[in-house]
């Protein structure tokens, strides 16, 4: 791993930016340079721009970093009618843009009225306008109230959510107490107005303010998601959801469940480019040897990469660039809260990256936490991480408690991490190792989710995937990568059993209780074989 003599993070696109909207938000756009952002990170110039093509390209950069953390939470807004869910949603964006307030009034005239990259209206920053328009939609169709032209409704929205944006851009008042009235007067606006929206001519009403509002939006009159769709259709085939109030099934996607990911496909489309695609996986073995075959990667990761590929090819049929997947290995991130040594990870991903090259997987490669910084150890790592990117316990606490699906999340990895205690510390009851793996699962989750948001601001317009089911409507999309008995089971967590007729990841316990024949290559145990009729 690399060395250096702090636990400072690697000189990166992440740390970049950070130094940037710090000099903004204490000088002033105007009054920094480039060349002032490389020598206050430390930097050399070269490495800037090889992040960020100008200094407007900081405030692309801002406007991403939002959105990321909009998307992150959409599937958390409140059930409920429109103006209670358009409420939270605006909240939740001005608290975000609330550190940026001095940087924002610099470039209110850039934002608004100039030919700029960084007005909001710009060819370039066409995308982060169609994520916006992605969150209104997941705003207004997830409310009870909503009528039936729901897109021409979400282009309304938009307009509205801009007038407050505003508002608080030219706010004086302590707080911006003058912002949250408004808010909450526009909001109450909303309320009254949306029983009217399901009037015969509502639709007729809304789609005249869409066709305005597209006039202001100033999106490409050709853009269309019809790629885009097609793309997501491959991979949702292999859809993983929890179960959720949405009811929608793994193979049926709504509008809803399309939203977030479409401008993201449509960023790479619109440019002829390669599609990314983002996977927090392949960790490392379970250290319970009632689950797997040890601590190297056998069968069961030689068909998940060969899976990976197979998905990269499928896409490049319906899309001539293809995609190009980034196994984002969290081993290291965890490790040591599942009892696994960096030197087993290491070993894992050692012969994880001969897999790759021996299998010809061309569009796949793997990214670990020591390539985005630098630490003496990885004791070191993992604290900065948590320290940097996870949110507070109490936080994570609240949203098991009060979210069915954040709820389902904590209860799969409790399972796993309970499991793999009771074999590991045989010596402790049942009931107390069930106890402290609570703490040991929370903790698993928040760095998971700390991961998720390193990589978002390292890779913003990636489309985002998860070994894990995720909600119908979140931000990643579950992803099944191999037959299994059940949508939790992965296979650092179990072994192959090949069938007559085909095959089944189940735990190593259950295939030695069929009565499987386990088989070796090269030295290494590989897989199991099923009797007959078992």
């Amino acid at each position: 791993m690399s060395v250096a003599s702090s636990n400072l993070p690697a000189l990166n696109r992440r740390t970049l930016l950070d130094t940037g909207l710090r000099l903004f938000a204490e000088q002033g756009f105007h009054r920094v340079s480039v060349a002032q952002v490389a020598e206050a990170a430390g930097a050399p110039l070269a490495e800037v721009y090889r992040h960020f093509g100008s200094k407007n390209d900081f405030v692309l950069g801002l406007y991403q970093r939002i959105h990321d953390a909009l998307e992150l939470q959409a599937a958390d807004l409140p059930a409920g009618p429109l103006a209670l869910r358009f409420q939270a949603f605006m909240q939740q964006k001005l608290a975000l843009l609330a550190p940026h307030q001095a940087t924002l009034r610099a470039l209110l005239a850039d934002l608004l009225v100039s030919d700029a990259p960084t007005n909001v209206f710009s060819p370039e920053t066409e995308n982060i306008r169609l994520r916006g328009l992605a969150l209104l939609a997941i705003v207004a169709q997830g409310a009870t109230d909503t009528p039936a032209n729901a897109p021409a409704l979400a282009q309304t929205l938009y307009a509205a959510h801009w007038s407050i944006l505003l508002l608080r851009c030219l706010d004086r008042s302590p707080g911006g107490q003058a912002t949250n009235q408004a808010l909450e007067l526009l909001s109450a606006g909303l309320a009254v107005a949306a029983p009217q929206l399901q009037n015969p001519l509502a639709p007729l009403l809304l789609g005249q303010v869409g066709t305005v509002v597209e006039q202001f939006l100033q999106l490409d009159a050709e853009v269309d998601f019809t790629v885009a769709r097609r793309v997501l259709k491959l991979i949702m085939l292999h859809r993983k959801v929890l179960d959720s109030e949405t009811h929608c099934a793994a193979n049926e996607p709504c509008e809803q469940c399309l939203a977030l990911h479409l401008p993201k496909l449509q960023y790479f489309i619109s440019q002829q480019r390669p599609i990314e695609m983002l996977l927090p996986a392949f960790p490392a073995k379970s250290p319970n040897q009632q689950k797997v075959l040890g601590t190297l990667p056998d069968l069961g990761e030689e068909i998940a990469l060969t899976f990976l590929q197979q998905l990269c090819d499928d896409i490049r049929q319906v899309y001539a660039p293809g995609a190009r997947l980034k196994i984002c290995a969290d081993g290291r991130v965890f490790a040591d809260l599942v009892q696994v040594s960096d030197a087993d990870v290491s070993a894992y991903n050692k012969v994880l990256q001969q897999l790759i090259a021996r299998l010809d997987c061309r569009d796949i490669e793997v990214l670990n936490l020591e390539d985005f910084i630098e630490t003496p150890s990885f004791d070191a790592a993992r604290a900065w991480i948590t320290e940097r990117y996870a949110e507070p316990l109490a936080d994570l606490q609240a949203k098991v408690r009060d979210t069915p699906h954040h709820r389902a999340m904590f209860n799969g990895i409790h399972r796993f991490v309970s499991e793999d205690g009771q074999v590991l510390e045989p010596a402790k009851s049942k009931s107390r190792v069930k106890e402290e793996s609570k703490a040991v699962a929370y903790e698993v989750i928040r760095r998971s989710n700390a991961w998720t948001r390193l990589l978002a601001e390292e890779f913003p317009h990636a489309l985002r995937l998860s070994i894990h089911p995720q909600h119908p409507h979140a931000d990643k999309i579950g992803l099944r990568i191999t037959r299994a008995v059940d949508d939790w089971l992965t296979p650092w967590h179990g072994v192959v059993v090949l069938r007559a007729d085909d095959y089944l990841l189940m735990k190593r316990q259950q295939a030695e209780e069929l009565g499987a024949e386990l088989v070796e290559q090269d030295g290494q145990p590989s897989h199991f074989v099923a009797r007959p009729n078992s």
